[in-house]
This record gives C-alpha cells, structure tokens and sequence, in this order.
C-alpha cells in the first residue's frame, strides 16, 4: 500500500509543480483569481496517494489509469460545476457546454497522469522474481 502512496503522491507532486509553474508564467493571472486553486492543489498530491491505495487489489496494477480517471472525473465535476473555477478564473460566466468539455479534458489527463503513476508503482515494486 505504501508503494501506490508514495506513486501517488511523487507524479501529484510533479504535476502541481509544472501547472503551477505554468499558472504564474500566464500573463493576465493574478494570485487574487487563481487564489482559490491554489489552496485546492496542497491537497493534490495527499488526495492521490489515499486514492491510489484505495485502488481495488483486481486492478492494480493493469486498470490504475482508469481507476485515476474516475478521480478525473470527480475532480473536473467539481472544479467546474460545484467550484465554477473556469468563471472565476476568467472574470465572466463560462457556458455548461464548455464546462463539460473541460470535465472531459481532465478526465483524459488525469488517466494520462496515472499511466504515470501506474509505472511508478510498478517501479517502487522492484523487479519481479523471475
């Protein structure tokens, strides 16, 4: 369990760090707009290492990635719909149809950040006895 934890928790960390890097290379963003993610993301990477210990025993290590894309999925809903983060981030209402879309984006990356995390768990493990 402290394998998936600690791959969890490495590729969450990774990831806020080039975002963040991103967000504060963004001209026209101020930290009073994106204050709100910011808080969000010292929660990342502690929320990806309890979910990828949560992972069921039958999809480690095979399915991770769309075990992670259910987290996506959850994330991107809330970020969108319950936070409306895109309307706070860009001054002005955002469309449902343009929030779906970013739901469906995060979905894509956040299972294309558990191959990631899939890879690094297989890596923590060590080689396979022969």
């Amino acid at each position: 369990m402290f394998q998936r934890f600690a791959a969890g928790t490495a590729i969450a960390s990774i990831v806020v760090a080039i975002a963040a890097l991103a967000l504060a290379l963004t001209p026209g963003l101020t930290f009073a707009r994106i204050y709100p993610l910011a808080i969000l993301w010292c929660c990342v990477p502690f929320a990806w290492g309890v979910w990828a210990v949560l992972t069921p025993s039958a999809w480690m290590p095979n399915r991770l990635p769309l075990w992670g894309a259910f987290l996506g999925f959850f994330a991107g809903s809330m970020g969108a719909f319950v936070l409306n983060l895109p309307s706070r981030f860009f001054g002005q209402p955002v469309s449902i149809l343009v929030r779906a879309i970013a739901v469906l984006v995060m979905t894509l990356f956040y299972y294309l950040m558990w191959m990631l995390v899939r890879r690094a768990c297989r890596w923590l493990a060590g080689p396979t006895p022969a």
